[in-house]
């Protein structure tokens, strides 16, 4: 993640998240995301906000079913 400060003005940001594998989402307006076509196994999942603290959570795919990890940034 690269992030830059706007010059002239100190309120304003940009930010880059770069993956460094093709299991990864951007959440939707309702707060929503999915990350499809993921192999069986054990993961540890990462939520990044640009401005809020990251939150990591532990999850395990099981081969023809659905995972879900549900995080709250405030």
């Amino acid at each position: 993640m690269a992030g830059s400060e706007c010059d002239a003005h100190d309120f304003m940001h940009g930010f880059v998240f770069v993956a460094r594998n093709p299991y990864f989402a951007k959440v939707a307006e309702d707060g929503s995301y999915t990350i499809a076509d993921v192999p069986p196994g054990k993961y540890t999942i990462k939520a990044w906000h640009g401005m809020l603290k990251n939150q990591k959570a532990k999850v395990t795919v099981d081969a023809g079913s659905k995972a879900t990890v549900d995080f709250t940034f405030k």
